[in-house]
């Protein structure tokens, strides 16, 4: 296994200082819920795939509502407002509860 460098590494060590990271956790998101598509129709649960496509519209619906990382900001513009992660995730977790709660 290698060892984690990088902006990840950089993060972390903020982090852990108590200062606020904007890392853009998207991808490990996407990860996760890909692993709960596979389970959900390997074990005949479509609430749990029905669950982990509404996580993924509703990351990608945030970004697309202007709510985002600093490293997606940057390719907007430089006036793009970004988020730390902390508000990202809390953006995110705010937009599934209303999904979840309405279902399209």
């Amino acid at each position: 296994a290698e060892a984690a460098h990088g902006t990840v590494t950089r993060h972390f060590r903020m982090h852990q200082q108590g200062k606020a990271t904007s890392t853009n956790p998207i991808a490990s998101i996407f990860a996760w819920t890909r692993g709960l598509i596979y389970r959900g129709k390997f074990d005949d649960t479509p609430e749990v795939v029905r669950f982990a496509e509404t996580l993924e519209r509703v990351c990608v619906e945030t970004v697309e509502n202007g709510q985002m990382t600093k490293d997606l900001a940057i390719l907007v513009g430089p006036e793009q407002a970004w988020m730390t992660t902390e508000q990202f995730f809390e953006a995110v977790r705010s937009n599934l509860e209303t999904a979840v709660a309405s279902p399209a």
